[in-house]
């Protein structure tokens, strides 16, 4: 007979698994104690241990859609939507989270990358640079967020530290 965490991690797996068959922009793989999951817009990967989930709950957005909110032991949550994994950005001291939204994707990176190196290639004045320390700091929790939910952010965390050394090179 099975421990009663046993069922219950047995019961969340099984549940995870039935939603991401049914999507098409992500790709998954598993096994009995752990799963992986890729989207394929930014080919990112988040992986974890079905012992660590507590709870899996299903939930439709505004639109009608389907998604499922997957809460883990350390107090983290992600959302696993058709598409995309959202996480909640890392608050920072000093930045106004209000600034992005509440649910945030890797994706997401990818566009405030774009409004970087924008900025950096613009007109060198006060609004700008005011601009960009903004963009440091919703790109840093962005990462950081994704990071403590699982996803690998090496690459993320280089460009970022080279771009703080010297904003001109990390551009080019």
């Amino acid at each position: 007979m099975k421990k009663p965490n046993e069922r219950v991690s047995s019961d969340n797996m099984n549940e995870i698994v039935n939603f991401l068959e049914s999507t098409r922009y992500v790709k998954f793989e598993f096994d009995q104690t752990s799963l992986s999951v890729t989207q394929n817009e930014d080919h990112k990967a988040i992986s974890f241990k079905f012992a660590d989930v507590e709870k899996v709950l299903a939930r439709t957005d505004y639109d009608g859609s389907q998604f499922i909110q997957i809460n883990f032991q350390n107090k983290t949550k992600i959302l696993i939507t058709k598409n995309l994994i959202g996480f909640k950005p890392l608050e920072l001291v000093g930045f106004d989270a209000t600034k992005i939204p509440k649910v945030v994707t890797t994706v997401d990176l990818n566009s405030v990358y774009k409004a970087i190196e924008d900025l950096t290639d613009g007109e060198d004045t006060y609004q700008t640079a005011t601009e960009l320390e903004v963009l440091k700091k919703v790109y840093q929790s962005i990462m950081l967020g994704a990071e403590q939910v699982g996803f690998e952010m090496k690459a993320e965390k280089q460009w970022f530290s080279a771009f703080l050394l010297n904003p001109l090179a990390a551009t080019a």
